[in-house]
């Protein structure tokens, strides 16, 4: 006769006996030992007012009123993990806002695709704006930023320091620039590729060396590397990201690009969001292969430069 209701601790027990043969293996498999696990096989039998478990020389048979306790105790555990799953998909659950730079939105996207294959209930929303959104006000979730910033409520982590170079097409170099080099008094006569915003830092370093010519300016740098691939002039460019387009061939110059740091930002308050959290590591770590990509990059242009020339 039934006295009173099983305990999922016995229940699970009875199901690893089933699964595993042996009270031993169950014991090994649940981390008890054997007197542990036929102690509770014996604690469900006097609950349950029947004798459930046969041991053998050969293992351990359920007997036939077992069978419906292993169904219990199966489905039980199927909505435990269905539960534990909820959980984990309501804590990733809803949308994570990310302002950077136009150049960077590859890397987001690279950086969303890789973390929402885990998490596909948190969405993504990549915005490149040439203010500073205002983090402390939640405009957004995680900043991109050349600069660290002032507020005691944000926190700062280094990505690292972007090297620029100048590109162009082969059609370009063969036609305005063959020895595929820029001397001081070169950049006058040479067209090039810029972002629309002229206060921008390698803009400004391009026309203090004498660049009067900008046949086409955009805040997209997609727009911006087509218009260099067609001809339009040479084109700033993150030497990492460079290497995705081979169509573009590095020019030497007589003076390095400036070097500009980057950092995420994000509030002191959501930084431990676990779906903000979880991308800004995605993040970090698409942004981290890129430096290396810079790296490779840069030792194969000082090898390829003539001693001398240059950085």
């Amino acid at each position: 006769m039934q006295n009173k209701l099983p305990a999922w601790d016995d229940l699970r027990v009875l199901l690893a006996v089933h699964r595993h043969g042996t009270l031993l293996a169950a014991g090994q498999a649940l981390g008890l030992s054997t007197s542990t696990v036929a102690r509770r096989i014996g604690a469900l039998e006097r609950d349950m007012g029947v004798a459930l478990v046969h041991r053998t020389t050969q293992g351990s048979r359920l007997e036939t009123e077992a069978l419906a306790l292993v169904a219990l105790a199966h489905g039980f555990e199927q909505s435990l993990a269905a539960h534990r799953r909820g959980g984990s998909q309501r804590t990733f659950s809803g949308v994570v806002r990310i302002s950077l730079p136009d150049g960077m939105m590859a890397g987001a996207a690279e950086a969303a695709n890789r973390f929402c294959r885990q998490h596909p209930e948190t969405f993504i929303e990549a915005v490149s704006e040439l203010r500073f959104v205002d983090l402390v006000a939640r405009e957004a979730d995680i900043g991109v930023r050349n600069r660290r910033s002032s507020s005691p409520v944000l926190i700062d982590r280094p990505l690292g320091v972007l090297e620029s170079g100048l590109y162009a097409s082969e059609e370009y170099v063969a036609r305005r620039l063959p020895a595929r080099f820029l001397g001081p008094g070169d950049y006058a006569a040479q067209d090039f590729v810029v972002d629309d915003a002229a206060d921008r830092v390698p803009t400004r370093w391009l026309v203090d060396r004498g660049a009067r010519r900008f046949p086409f300016r955009s805040n997209a740098m997609e727009a911006r590397l087509l218009a260099a691939k067609g001809g339009r002039g040479l084109v700033l460019c993150a030497v990492g990201e460079a290497t995705r387009h081979p169509e573009l061939v590095p020019i030497d110059l007589e003076a390095p690009l400036p070097s500009i740091p980057f950092f995420l930002t994000m509030h002191k308050d959501v930084r431990k969001v676990p779906r903000v959290k979880g991308f800004a590591a995605a993040f970090e770590a698409v942004f981290a292969e890129h430096m290396l990509l810079q790296a490779a990059a840069l030792a194969a242009r000082a090898a390829r430069r003539p001693s001398g020339q240059g950085r």
